[in-house]
């Protein structure tokens, strides 16, 4: 089914955990602290990583950002803090999903099922070049979750950055509200709401790094939402 690590301090967790993955097919690794965590990653390659964010010697937040610096593995943090706040930095620092404690384990696994089998089919995409979608100086690739500047430098997308963007390219100039984009993205990530959104268009526009302020790729519409601010063009 897939790799993944496990990083929970929480023993009994950790059990219950890696006895319904693995029963599944999945090959599980695991790491207590954020220090066995950062040595596996550097050491592996995982399909994915379930991350704690209260470990014994790293807040897990920190250690998101030492990984995503060096790594675009999927991580889904799973963690007891249910506070708004704390699920917007994950998902700014480039979380995929955010699962708050407690929690079943067989949904988990659904979710990680679905994730994963979304992955292998951008990866399938990617082999025969996938769908094109054109607006301004940038392409959208969804079957391979990137998107490739005019130089053909291709950058890696999350799973929320993907399905906010190709909402506003579908609606092909169309304002969206902030509402109606949490709710795509409620399809894939738990707990999602317009706060989640506005963090998600944040990070697009830090992606999007050649648009103007007269001319931006991302437009905010005051009262209303977002729209793609150039045509969009399908196929190559």
């Amino acid at each position: 089914m897939g790799r993944l690590l496990m990083v929970e301090d929480d023993e009994m967790l950790r059990a219950a955990i890696r006895e319904v993955f693995t029963l599944k097919g999945y090959r599980v690794a695991e790491a207590d602290c954020g220090e066995g965590f950062m040595s596996q990653v550097e050491k592996q390659d995982f399909d994915l990583v379930l991350l704690d964010l209260n470990l014994p010697d790293e807040d897990g937040l920190v250690l998101l950002r030492r990984a995503r610096a060096r790594s675009d593995v999927p991580v889904f943090v799973v963690s007891a803090r249910a506070d708004k706040e704390s699920r917007l930095t994950a998902l700014e620092l480039g979380a995929d999903d955010y699962v708050t404690k407690p929690f079943d384990v067989r949904e988990l696994e659904l979710r990680i099922r679905n994730f994963l089998s979304r992955q292998k089919r951008r990866n399938n995409g990617a082999e025969h070049g996938g769908n094109r979608i054109r607006f301004g100086n940038w392409t959208l690739l969804p079957d391979q979750w990137s998107l490739q500047d005019a130089n053909g430098q291709q950058l890696v997308l999350t799973r929320g950055e993907l399905d906010v963007l190709m909402a506003l390219v579908k609606a092909e100039g169309n304002a969206l509200s902030r509402e109606k984009l949490a709710d795509v993205l409620a399809r894939n990530i738990n707990g999602s709401n317009p706060e989640t959104v506005t963090v998600l268009v944040y990070r697009l526009r830090k992606k999007l790094v050649d648009e103007s302020r007269d001319n931006p790729v991302i437009v905010t519409v005051p009262g209303v939402g977002y729209r793609i601010g150039a045509e969009v063009f399908y196929g190559d």
